[in-house]
């Protein structure tokens, strides 16, 4: 393929203006060609301002135009099944926003509809995490060459003082169940993706839920109503790595500090997400010390250049699939139905 890779965009939230069409601009070889957006102003609004020559009124004239070669959508979870579903069928690469739906069951499908198009030749892939990132080989390195030994514990702390004020108004949009779906429990899936990497995905687990403020303003000036999200999740879970994995999330904190802590029989490694800081020692060491993330293990995210070598047939396959979509999808829900219900859940369930 020696043409650019024309990409249109359906979504252009804060995320996508300030992280993936910056990034997308940079690579030589990408066209912007389409955006539509929630409505036609705001997305002659971003079409100017990154210079994409042409504004859809409605998502399916982006997938269906022949100056489209692949999508990114970057819309709340509620659209994505359908979204995604229709640009493969068009014959259309895709690359997605995480989190990849509102259910497992429309995450099982949609993977199952990109196995069918990569036969195709058609390619599709969600955006990985980024926090935790720059360091995941590095980590992955040490787990794997025995720094550790038997990794026992993992420990991920998703911790914010974004709501530590009780009048802290609500996220716009995320607190809605019609746009994120019922089992949303903010970033904890995002740590779960990050641990996963190093202690494989949860066999079982039990979780808890809990709100500190139950009523929150939804707007600066708005009226009060119900905080729909909890304010805090704990969750521990069996690996398949056979280490005990805890994951909490907590954005009611004060002087928080996030990050991912891994203990096995023979050291220890901490990874700080601010800085991307990784401390480690091993039995006999006096204290944990800075590991510095050698070059050949560094890991940048670097998601849309990732894409663009997935189409062109430079790389086989993604670093994040509809697969994991689908593994943190049945961890979401299996947090949920484990909290409300009291119970210990195996997964998949």
């Amino acid at each position: 393929m020696a043409q650019k890779v024309r990409i249109g965009l359906i979504g252009a939230g804060n995320f996508s203006k300030l992280r993936m069409l910056p990034n997308f601009q940079r690579l030589g070889d990408v066209d912007l060609t389409m955006v539509a957006n929630r409505g036609r102003a705001s997305a002659e609004k971003v079409a100017a301002e990154f210079e994409i020559a042409a504004v859809a009124d409605d998502w399916r004239e982006v997938i269906e135009s022949s100056d489209v070669d692949a999508v990114f959508i970057g819309t709340p979870p509620h659209v994505h099944h359908e979204m995604a579903l229709a640009a493969l069928a068009a014959g259309k690469h895709v690359l997605l926003q995480t989190r990849i739906a509102i259910s497992a069951a429309e995450a099982r499908e949609m993977h199952q509809k990109a196995q069918e198009a990569r036969a195709r030749g058609v390619h599709a892939m969600l955006v990985p995490p980024n926090p935790f990132s720059k360091g995941r080989k590095f980590v992955k390195h040490l787990i794997d060459s025995g720094y550790l030994g038997k990794l026992r514990h993992a420990m991920g702390f998703n911790m914010s003082a974004s709501f530590a004020d009780p009048k802290t108004p609500l996220s716009a949009g995320r607190n809605d169940p019609a746009l994120y779906g019922p089992y949303n429990a903010g970033q904890l899936a995002l740590t779960y993706d990050a641990m996963t990497f190093w202690v494989g995905h949860a066999t079982s687990l039990v979780a808890h839920r809990g709100w500190f403020v139950l009523e929150r303003p939804a707007t600066p000036d708005g009226p009060t109503i119900k905080n729909a999200n909890p304010d805090e999740a704990s969750v521990i879970a069996d690996t398949t790595s056979g280490a005990i994995a805890l994951n909490v999330l907590n954005w009611s904190v004060h002087f928080p500090e996030s990050r991912i802590e891994l203990y096995g029989e023979e050291g220890t490694v901490t990874y700080r997400m601010r800085g991307d800081l990784i401390m480690a020692a091993r039995a006999g060491d006096q204290s944990l010390q800075e590991l510095p993330i050698p070059p050949e293990h560094d890991s940048t995210w670097a998601v849309e250049d990732e894409f663009v070598r997935l189409i062109r047939g430079e790389i086989p396959e993604p670093s994040f699939t509809f697969w994991d979509g689908v593994k943190n999808m049945e961890y979401v829900e299996a947090v949920y139905h484990s909290a409300v219900e009291g119970r210990r859940v195996d997964l998949p369930s």
